[in-house]
């Protein structure tokens, strides 16, 4: 019975806080090897320090006011990750952390922003969200001018099907953003398998963080199944052993050698297991192996638009 109540809750937290399409999207809570986040400001390359400039988070327009005091600055809600998560494991790192978004994002263009399709799928989202620049740790309000709107979607998809795996938005924002660079990205060719990669976005909506020790995969135990079927859909994507989560949806993927994006975080592996010993909610951990690597990431070269 308290295992059913943790994964209610845990849906609950999902699909409400994060706005996941659950039908489509297994979930993206999961450690492969050794956990591999870290604070952006606390990464060992400044370049990928830089590049973080440009990598944005989706907010519900709901959850920000502007200050009574100051019109310069937006406050936010101030919930915990411990507060939304109430069942998540008392050892988790970042529950301390304040959640405020759902989705990520990144610059391709001075006004275009580029996420997954689950994130903006329809005009409504557009209206109903805010896209935010330079949310980490430590920041308790947001500039107004870090603030941005959807203007309008460029250009939307979103399928997940037996012939076809498509999942990607590009939307112009209201107005261009002031002093960040847009992100460089592959224009052509395939990204080789067992490239290392670095994801930067938000993780349940938390401070920006970055994360490396991700690799190209090769086909996974599901998809080694069905090798031909997989050899087709892998057209559109590739798959990584990333340790992100829920709200790391519309991330830029990088090509840690040559800095650029490789493609955009879409869907992943199970969530979050329930810890019969500790009776909680923790990460569920993998090993690095191929055959169990669940990440996958939309090729940038198959987005249309930008």
């Amino acid at each position: 019975m308290k295992t059913a109540l943790a994964f209610y809750f845990l849906t609950i937290f999902i699909f409400e806080v994060h706005a996941l399409p659950l039908h489509k999207i297994e979930g993206t809570q999961l450690i492969y090897g050794n956990d591999d986040r870290y604070e952006i400001y606390e990464y060992p390359d400044n370049s990928f320090i830089d590049k973080a400039q440009s990598v944005a988070m989706r907010v519900p327009s709901r959850r920000l006011l502007e200050d009574r005091d100051d019109s310069s600055l937006i406050n936010f809600q101030a919930r915990k990750l411990s507060q939304l998560m109430p069942l998540i494991c008392s050892d988790e790192k970042y529950i301390d952390q304040y959640s405020v978004g759902d989705c990520s994002g990144f610059l391709v263009a001075p006004n275009i922003l580029v996420t997954a399709g689950h994130c903006m799928k329809s005009e409504s989202e557009c209206s109903k969200n805010k896209w935010i620049f330079g949310y980490t740790k430590g920041i308790n309000q947001f500039q107004k001018s870090d603030v941005y709107s959807c203007k309008k979607i460029i250009a939307q998809k979103l399928n997940y099907n037996e012939s076809e795996v498509n999942d990607y938005a590009v939307v112009e924002l209201d107005r261009s953003v002031e002093s960040r660079v847009p992100l460089s990205r592959r224009h052509m060719g395939t990204v080789l398998p067992n490239t290392a990669l670095v994801v930067i976005g938000h993780p349940m909506g938390l401070p920006m963080k970055a994360v490396n020790g991700g690799r190209v995969t090769l086909f996974n135990d599901k998809e080694m199944l069905n090798p031909l079927k997989s050899i087709f859909l892998r057209a559109n994507y590739f798959n990584a052993n990333l340790d992100v989560y829920a709200g790391n949806s519309g991330s830029p993927v990088f090509n840690q050698n040559t800095g650029k994006v490789e493609g955009i975080l879409i869907q992943g592996a199970e969530d979050f297991i329930y810890d019969e010993e500790q009776k909680c909610m923790k990460s569920k951990h993998l090993s690095n192996s191929h055959h169990n690597s669940y990440e996958k990431v939309m090729r940038i070269t198959k987005v249309p638009g930008i």
